[in-house]
């Protein structure tokens, strides 16, 4: 029986080909999913990006302001994302006051918010990964706001051990008015399970002090508060401090710093005693790190050096602030960089008042 090999070999080219062409689909689609070409798309993205996102959040707001109790209930909601380019998606969440001082009424016209998604509606998302997330609203400063998520921009350049951060158009909606209450910036932030996954930690709970941190990471730490102004932060108490264990018990934990407000970088009006003149209060600093070698400081003094382009970009890249606001914070930090050029004062600022183990009740081996 005689074979026609030439159909023979046009069905396999046909079924070769074929099998090319949707891989390069299948690849090519992948591709616009993970760069965000297409719109479900911007998937996982969130925090990959400084693009300004622009949403509208609904749900009771007036049981949510009423409810700042120490034990406040969850609340339906929704979040509405408008993607560039004309889409509108959806997402149902749920919606509780969070936060300590920031919570309470008398400090902040509105508290800042944990969000939770339902993980399945976030599929193929810019959302998509995401399960709670911190929100942070204005309290009574929209330009509060921008400053600390410049602030968070500033520290994820200084090292990976942070909080990434991701900044917002958000309109409140109170559906049970059914009013539009206001529009402003408001900053996603990373949950810090999600942080300590990505540097193959978890969190550390027991007792510790700056001593047990590790120390590049201590270091760095403390003069990056030095240089925002900022002494609201303690690692004994955790007091806006969140500690990660590597997962190699051989190495030491990490500390990473969050919420800002407090320092003189923000200099949010809340953060300051009436009876103190502003020039004073905005201009205050005070070392809060461990005694360092002269060769530490100097090695920990030629990173920021070699850092400042970086975070005057930062700054200077923060549009939604003023150019006064931003010519502003620009002369805070160069206070810093005149310090590290003066011997005297380096003594005076860190070496005379700098913590020994002694502080901390701990016997030098």
């Amino acid at each position: 029986m005689f074979i026609d090999i030439s159909i023979y070999k046009a069905q396999v080219c046909t079924i070769k080909y074929t099998y090319t062409f949707l891989k390069f689909a299948f690849w090519s689609l992948s591709l616009l999913y993970s760069t965000g070409s297409i719109s479900g798309a911007g998937s996982g993205d969130l925090f990959r990006s400084d693009e300004i996102i622009h949403l509208e959040l609904r749900s009771d707001f007036t049981a949510i302001q009423i409810d700042r109790t120490g034990n406040p209930q969850y609340n339906d909601g929704e979040l509405i994302y408008y993607v560039p380019g004309g889409e509108t998606l959806r997402f149902t969440v749920r919606i509780i006051a969070r936060g300590n001082f920031r919570r309470m009424p008398e400090n902040c016209s509105f508290p800042p918010l944990f969000i939770n998604f339902k993980k399945k509606e976030v599929n193929n998302t810019i959302f998509d990964g995401q399960d709670k997330l911190k929100l942070v609203m204005p309290c009574q400063d929209e330009a509060d706001v921008i400053e600390e998520y410049t602030v968070c921009k500033m520290y994820n350049r200084v090292t990976d051990l942070s909080f990434r951060v991701r900044l917002a158009k958000i309109l409140y909606y109170d559906t049970s008015i059914g009013k539009k209450l206001f529009e402003s910036y408001s900053y996603f932030i990373e949950d810090k399970d999600h942080v300590a996954e990505m540097n193959n930690c978890y969190e550390y709970i027991k007792f510790m002090t700056p001593f047990d941190l590790d120390k590049e990471n201590y270091m760095k730490l403390s003069f990056f508060q030095y240089i925002i102004g900022n002494e609201d932060s303690f690692v004994v108490s955790r007091k806006n401090i969140v500690a990660l264990q590597p997962d190699d018990s051989s190495l030491s934990p990490y500390a990473i710093p969050f919420d800002f407000d407090f320092s003189g970088f923000v200099n949010a009006d809340y953060s300051k005693p009436k009876d103190i003149p502003e020039e004073l209060m905005r201009n205050r600093r005070s070392y809060k790190g461990i005694c360092y070698t002269n060769d530490e400081l100097e090695e920990v003094f030629d990173f920021f050096r070699k850092l400042r382009p970086e975070l005057k970009s930062v700054i200077i890249n923060q549009k939604p602030l003023s150019r006064k606001e931003r010519k502003y914070i620009l002369t805070y930090i160069r206070y810093f960089y005149n310090i590290i050029g003066n011997k005297s004062l380096i003594k005076k600022e860190f070496i005379d008042i700098c913590e020994k183990k002694r502080d901390y009740n701990i016997i030098d081996e």
